[in-house]
């Protein structure tokens, strides 16, 4: 067989698996003149050792050892091929021809080494290509495809200029069919990365030039080559005409991609930035599904892991990419950019500079390596300084900024984390920096205050408009025009904290200073915005003229329409331009929340689903985390699952599955959006639907501190009737129809609170509450009619009947001495107009239950309730009358026994009035004589005076007149000894005792009175403290001895007073 016979497409075939080997190969057979025919897509046996043995036994020249070879190299089978290759050597060992042989070799193990997976094994499959390549050359030297494998094995090993050497020697064969191809091929790939592109691209298209249709598509070249000189649109073009040429071309579809997300970048609005990232993000989705392995797939992969804060998944996805990437060092250094930045943002910057450092070594054209290590490293330094110097401010000021300023730079596909370290250390040395400065009195710089609201307006608005504020204040400070930017925030956060006329005030300021066009029109937005609730036709003034300066502003379009909607706007023309807006906006979110609200408000396709599949394509088409479509379809899960009245175990299954899933999308928006009050409610829900009221109120009661709006309060009442906590849950129906309803509209909260009531009532077995949720349902009910609420009135209706049965049945119950005849009264009429209207209902065309039901019910109330409640009411009578006597005979007797105690009362108040006027008497009695004593102690002091006049006669002989004052004196004593014994009668006989006082002499008088002194006040002041109580002076024995003593002082004065006399006492 001659050289000629086998090209160069058998070895292009075994490199790049993409020879187009024939279907079906005719092999002749050795001993007969006849072929055997193989086909090479379906006969093609996993195992070669059958097709090898037929080779053998047949004698097959190396062409079609050959052509199996490349039918199981383009199938995948390497080894099987390898198989072969190695069979057919050992056939033809010692044949020139097995040079082929050891070339078809050589390629496989260059493919080999493009998917290894390890260094270790890239490099063991180079050494074997290399071997093989010079076995081949051991045949023959010039052999053209030989040369060609061992300059790819060069430049594979990243021998270029060897490479090129090789190259430059194929020129003498420039008529050998492929050479010169494969030439330009690799002089291409050399000069491409040599960064000589201009080259590379004339290569890539000699190459176009001369094999059109030639794999790998020279197009995919072209395109490199063409972005690599800034004109992307003709590599987009390019990469897109390859993919035209082989759908199933892999290194297209991953520029394309690339290309994709580049566009994505670029975007000139967050509308188109948004629609052509989604879509990048799909195209790459795709192409993971097809190649879960391809390095730049996964390297894109991570940056949107990133830019999402999932650093775990970065660092998997990046280690994977260093291990298992060699064939570009461009995806490796990559892959540890992203370790760097992981590192940088963990505060291991030790390790981030050893990754940007190696990036960088790497690809010196990688300029986000060199960035960050030009970038990240001076706020390490700056937060070295700041450690050091800590009351040098400008030093806080300019670590906080650099940190500020990173944030910006590393949030391209992410909004800031409020809980990331750079943002804490932003604020904190911000903060700090304000905090000095003021210290020192020292100018503050806007900017500061400003980057820490822009911090702020995630977690606390309030806190965000206090830095505003006092921006505000230091651009006046210093004379500086306030920025209307900053003025159209400021008002922003007005609004939002629910202070339109704030707001207003604001937007108008930021107006007069404005004089960008652009920006005029957003503040006429904003104003005409904040002015819809107390100026609504000026607000659609304001729209109008905004949309005849600028007829595409989406937002104006759609305030208009939604006001016109909230007034009851309703027909096809509006329907048209709802329909037109959506069309004209279609990956606009907050237009297509907007589409699916109008869509649940006035009903349009609810039959067909409409809404449904709105919110599902906005998630599947436009943005997965979507908070409003995902809440809407959760909302529509809920109600499923809620409507579910299970059976069956498949029913129940059903009702999980859809509260599941349900569930599932909350949690989906929570995570996306942590403050969505409104997913946290749906949970909540879920937990109240599912019986689990304790878990379901703590939510509730959290979302109402965040949201204060009717469905919050109607949720918190719910659970609160559950929990059995009925008077709060009445507070809160009570609050949801006071602040965010119209009692004269709202019979659904009216019944609500008389649900509450009732259900109050049957737990405290109150009549009085039965009563109350009787009323509220009467009212709600009249509401209803008022309002001309068709579908609710019947409801209502059964729900006022439901209520006067249960009182009924409840009245029955209840003790004889806890119910009234009138309560009984009351009762039956109840019970015979919820008779009524239960069969009036029964008859309604809808009813709001089975009309059997109602039937059966109304039956009951005639046949049974009524009856014993006419036969109670008669009891009823009958013990009132009885326990009326009762009362009547108990009040007689009551009378009765009254008056006879105030008859003894008026007995015991005379006996104590003529006690009390005894009494009085004998204590004047008292206090007469006591003056009288009192005037003879005054005598007896006259009679001691004249006693010391006569004291110097005291030797003198006596006279017959005091002999015989003697004589008296012994008188007087034996009168007072008897006067002693009978002091009883003395005290009560007043005659007697001033007698017996009077009668002694006066000398004997004089000596006896310096010992009476005290005993005469000792007597007085102890019938003061009596106060002349009678029977005191009968009774007590201690006062009848001192007055006995006194007596005796008085009357006379025994022998020690003579002998005291003697001894001259006075």
């Amino acid at each position: 067989m001659s050289e000629e016979t086998i090209d160069g497409a058998f070895y292009s075939s075994a490199a790049q698996a993409v020879f187009a080997a024939p279907k079906v190969v005719d092999v002749p057979m050795d001993s007969i003149d006849e072929v055997v025919s193989i086909d090479l897509d379906t006969e093609l046996s996993d195992d070669a050792t059958e097709l090898i043995t037929f080779l053998l036994n047949e004698k097959a020249i190396p062409k079609y050892w050959l052509i199996v070879a490349s039918a199981y190299a383009n199938k995948g089978l390497i080894s099987e091929a390898r198989q072969v290759i190695t069979a057919a050597l050992e056939r033809f060992a010692n044949d020139h021809q097995a040079a082929i042989f050891h070339t078809f070799m050589a390629w496989l193990h260059i493919r080999l080494a493009r998917a290894a997976t390890s260094s270790e094994d890239k490099s063991s499959e180079l050494l074997m290509a290399t071997e093989s390549t010079k076995m081949a050359s051991g045949y023959e030297v010039t052999i053209p495809l030989n040369m060609l494998a061992k300059a790819e094995v060069l430049y594979l090993q990243g021998k270029d200029v060897e490479a090129l050497k090789v190259i430059d020697s194929l020129s003498s064969l420039a008529n050998y069919p492929y050479t010169q191809v494969y030439s330009s091929l690799v002089r291409a790939k050399i000069s491409f990365k040599r960064r000589r592109f201009n080259d590379s691209l004339k290569h890539f298209q000699a190459v176009l030039v001369e094999q059109p249709l030639m794999k790998p598509d020279p197009r995919i070249g072209i395109g490199l080559s063409f972005w690599a000189l800034k004109d992307k649109k003709l590599a987009i073009q390019s990469w897109e005409r390859a993919l035209q040429i082989d759908p199933e071309n892999e290194v297209a579809k991953t520029l394309l991609v690339l290309s994709k997300f580049d566009t994505s970048f670029n975007s000139v609005s967050d509308e188109q930035f948004s629609k052509n990232y989604l879509g990048a993000l799909e195209s790459l989705g795709e192409l993971l599904k097809q190649d879960s392995k391809s390095p730049v797939a996964l390297l894109l992969l991570a940056s949107y892991h990133y830019s999402k804060g999932e650093y775990a998944q970065v660092t998997k996805i990046a280690t994977n990419v260093i291990s298992t990437t060699f064939s570009s060092t461009v995806a490796v250094s990559d892959a540890h950019f992203w370790l760097g930045r992981i590192s940088f943002d963990k505060g291991n910057f030790t390790d981030a500079q050893r990754h940007f450092k190696e990036s960088t070594e790497l690809n010196p054209n990688n300029v986000l390596s060199q960035f960050e290590m030009n970038f990240r490293m001076p706020s390490f330094a700056a937060e070295t300084l700041t450690k050091s110097h800590p009351k040098v401010a400008e030093f806080h000021y300019a670590l906080g900024m650099l940190y500020a300023t990173k944030l910006e730079n590393t949030s391209t596909l992410k909004d800031l984390k409020t809980n990331s370290d750079d943002e804490a250390n932003a604020i904190s040395a911000l903060q700090e920096y304000i905090k000095l400065c003021v210290k020192h009195d020292e100018p503050i710089a806007s900017a500061a205050y400003l980057t820490l609201s822009r911090f702020s307006e995630n977690k606390n608005n309030l806190e965000a408009l206090k830095y505003l504020t006092k921006a505000v204040e230091s651009f006046q400070r210093y004379g500086e025009q306030v920025p209307p930017e900053l003025l159209n925030n400021m008002g922003v956060f007005h609004f939002i904290q629910g202070n339109p006329e704030s707001s207003q005030t604001l937007f108008k300021s930021a107006i007069e200073s404005n004089k960008s066009k652009e920006m005029a029109i957003t503040l006429s937005y904003n104003l005409a915005r904040s002015s819809e609730t107390g100026a609504e036709e000026e607000s659609i003034a304001t729209y109008d003229r905004i949309l005849s300066d600028t007829p595409g502003y989406t937002y104006a379009k759609m305030r208009l329409l939604f006001l016109e909607l909230v007034k009851g706007g309703k027909g096809d023309e509006l329907d048209a331009k709802i329909d037109s807006l959506l069309a004209s906006n279609e990956s606009n979110l907050e237009v297509r929340a907007f589409y699916s609200w109008y869509l649940k408000k006035t009903g349009r396709g609810y039959n067909t689903g409409l809404e449904n599949k709105h919110n599902k394509e906005t998630l599947t088409n436009y943005d997965s985390r979507d908070t409003y479509a995902l809440i809407s379809l959760a909302n529509m899960y809920r109600t499923i699952a809620r409507e579910i009245k299970p059976k069956t175990e498949q029913d129940q299954q059903k009702k999980k599955t859809s509260y599941h899933r349900a569930a599932q999308l909350f949690h989906k928006a929570l995570s996306t959006d942590p403050k969505n009050a409104f997913a946290a409610q749906g949970i909540a829900i879920i937990f109240a639907e599912e019986k689990k009221q304790s878990q379901a109120l703590e939510i509730f009661r959290r979302v109402r501190d965040a949201v204060d709006n009717y469905s919050v309060h109607i949720n918190l009442g719910h659970c609160l009737c559950e929990l059995g906590q009925y008077s709060k849950a009445i507070q809160e129906y009570q609050i949801a129809l006071a602040r965010f309803s119209d009692e004269t509209k709202d019979s659904r909260t009216l019944s609500l609170i008389g649900r509450a009531w009732f259900l109050r009532g049957g737990a405290e077995k109150s009549l009085e509450s039965y009563i109350k949720a009787l009323e509220l349902s009467n009212k709600a009910l009249e509401v209803a009619e008022n309002n001309k609420a068709k579908k609710l009135i019947p409801t209502l209706k059964f729900n006022v009947s439901f209520v006067k049965f249960n009182i009924a049945q409840f009245v029955l119950k209840l003790d004889v001495s806890k119910r009234a005849v009138d309560d009984i009264t009351k009762a039956i009429t109840g019970l015979e107009e919820a008779i009524d209207v239960l069969n009036e209902l029964a008859n309604d065309a809808n009813p709001p239950v089975q009309p059997e039901m109602l039937k059966q019910r109304a039956s009951m109330g005639t046949n049974t309730l009524k009856k014993q409640l006419e036969r109670l009411l008669k009891e009823q009578e009958e013990y009132e009358s009885k326990f009326k006597h009762k009362i009547e005979e108990a009040l007689r007797i009551r009378e009765v026994e009254k008056a006879k105690a105030a008859l003894e009362e008026k007995k015991r108040l005379e006996e104590q009035e003529k006690k009390e006027a005894e009494m009085k008497i004998e204590y004047d009695r008292l206090q007469q004589q006591a003056k009288q004593w009192e005037a003879d102690r005054e005598q007896n002091l006259i009679y001691e005076e004249e006693e010391k006049k006569t004291k110097k006669k005291k030797n003198a002989v006596w006279t017959d007149e005091e002999a015989s004052g003697d004589e008296d004196g012994e008188k007087a004593k034996k009168k007072k000894t008897k006067a002693k014994r009978s002091r009883r009668k003395a005290v009560v006989d007043d005659d007697d005792e001033e007698a017996s006082v009077k009668t002694p002499k006066k000398r004997k008088l004089t000596k006896a009175s310096s010992k009476i002194k005290s005993a005469e006040v000792i007597e007085d002041s102890d019938e003061d403290m009596d106060d002349f109580d009678e029977s005191k002076l009968d009774d007590d024995n201690e006062e009848d001895d001192a007055l006995e003593k006194a007596e005796a002082n008085i009357d006379g004065v025994s022998d020690d007073d003579k002998d005291d006399e003697d001894e001259g006492l006075f």
